[in-house]
């Protein structure tokens, strides 16, 4: 089942809810005031009977004689249950009423037109000395609604009016309710129908877009809605889903090009690597001299080749995923790194604070920079010169006495395999400042080139810090 013959489904269900509850209250109001008006009537014809109003006039000593013998009640009593009412038009109504006469004990003794069935027990006579008593019986089968009403030291009287004109109504009632009832139901169906399709079309199409994307692989066909731009639910998904086939897109550029760039650089060391081996297989013409220096070329090359490889793998692998977030200053995570880059370099390297702040951050990864950063001053400054490490909150930056970076070279130091063509021929694979900034990028930082005071370079990165 589809989205929108779903939602059609619940509109009309709600629909059909709806007209049920609003069927049956209706119906029970109207039978209400239905049965309301017939025992108003009844009641009235009851009060009619009192003996100060029979006949409009006082009960004579001859009235109460016949009434006594009820053989003369049939025509007395019809001329109440005969008479008749006005209408607002000024017309005279009549009302079939059945009635029967019952002595004190509640045997029937009169019976005027058809015979009905109704209650005569104790309790009820009893009521009935006090007021009009109002229950249900039946007559040829048919309900009826009766009212029994005393006549003081004669016995009582019991008028009931059928209730069929009254199931009449209700019968046309519940017909009418039902025409109208499914009408609504279609008409609200046709109309959620036709809402839901406008609604649930830009649903479609982004289901058709990514549907293409995973039968096709193409990451560069946006996704563009009905609800685009609109900053809706379904709006915000599209652009969302925009954004990350944007972002898979440019990730699978950035992995062609690093691969492509990759295989151009390391053809260069295995180029030399095969070389070299060719050149060991016809050891017996080398001198002892000259194999030294063969072997000695092999191990810097393959020492640049795991180099290189280790960073292709730092690029390639997202190191976000490695370590979690945690608070942290630059000047702790820089100052183990600055003391193994001594050892290592044996070279003076000092750290200068200007200003320590928290940031939140992955150690490891920053770490790497400042490493990165360092190896690369190593690299271009001469030997026994010292480096310099400056911290000022979430700023770094790491001072060379080396030639420094032309201008025009400053922003493309960072990109992947791009060497200063003055640095060309010494070693080194162009990855480690392409690793820098892929940390400052991780963090939500940016890198930096500039000249030094100290006659050389000033790299770093500048990270944001928890207060801003």
């Amino acid at each position: 089942m589809t989205l929108r013959v779903r939602i059609v489904a619940v509109v009309a269900v709600v629909v059909a809810a709806v007209v049920l509850v609003v069927g049956v209250l209706v119906h029970r109001s109207t039978e209400s005031s239905l049965v309301g008006e017939i025992d108003s009537d009844l009641v009235e014809r009851a009060e009619a009977l009192r003996p100060d109003r029979v006949s409009g006039r006082p009960i004579s000593d001859e009235d109460l004689e016949r009434l006594q013998q009820f053989e003369g009640a049939a025509p007395l009593l019809g001329e109440r249950l005969r008479g008749g009412r006005t209408d607002p038009f000024g017309r005279t109504v009549g009302f079939d009423v059945l009635a029967r006469v019952l002595d004190e004990s509640g045997a029937v003794r009169l019976v005027l037109d058809a015979e009905f069935e109704a209650a005569t027990d104790a309790d009820l006579l009893a009521r009935a000395r006090v007021g009009p008593v109002l229950t249900d019986g039946t007559s040829a089968g048919d309900a009826v609604r009766v009212v029994t009403t005393a006549l003081p030291n004669l016995g009582f009287v019991q008028y009931a009016r059928s209730l069929e004109e009254v199931d009449s109504v209700l019968a046309s009632l519940r017909a009418r309710t039902l025409v109208i009832g499914l009408s609504a139901i279609v008409g609200a169906g046709l109309v959620a129908w036709f809402l839901a399709g406008r609604t649930v079309r830009p649903i479609v199409e982004l289901t058709d877009a990514t549907e293409y994307v995973a039968r096709t692989g193409d990451l560069e066909r946006g996704v563009v809605t009905a609800a685009s731009g609109t900053g809706d639910e379904v709006g915000r998904l599209s652009a969302s889903f925009t954004s990350m086939l944007d972002a898979l897109s440019a990730s699978r550029r950035q992995q062609r090009r690093l691969v492509m760039d990759a295989s151009h650089e390391l053809r260069t060391p295995l180029t030399s690597l095969r070389t070299n081996v060719d050149v060991l297989r016809r050891g017996h013409v080398l001198s002892a001299d000259q194999r030294d220096e063969v072997v000695a070329d092999l191990d810097a090359e393959l020492g640049e080749l795991s180099d290189l490889v280790s960073e292709l793998v730092d690029l390639a692998t997202d190191m976000r995923e490695n370590e979690d977030v945690a608070p942290l200053t630059l000047v702790e995570v820089a100052g183990p790194v600055v003391e193994r880059a001594r050892r290592r370099t044996n070279r003076p390297i000092e750290i200068v604070t200007v200003r320590e702040v928290v940031l939140e951050g992955r150690p490891e990864a920053i770490g790497r920079g400042v490493r990165n950063l360092i190896d690369n001053a190593a690299k271009f400054s001469p030997a026994g010169t010292p480096i310099r490490v400056l911290i000022d909150g979430g700023r770094l930056t790491v001072h060379d006495q080396g030639p420094g970076v032309p201008e025009g070279e400053r922003e493309r130091i960072f990109d992947r395999f791009h060497r200063v063509e003055s640095s060309r021929t010494l070693p080194g694979s162009g990855l480690g400042l392409a690793i820098v900034r892929q940390v400052a990028d991780a963090h939500g930082g940016s890198v930096f080139a500039d000249d030094s005071p100290d006659g050389g370079a000033a790299i770093g990165f500048v990270l944001p810090t928890v207060d801003g």
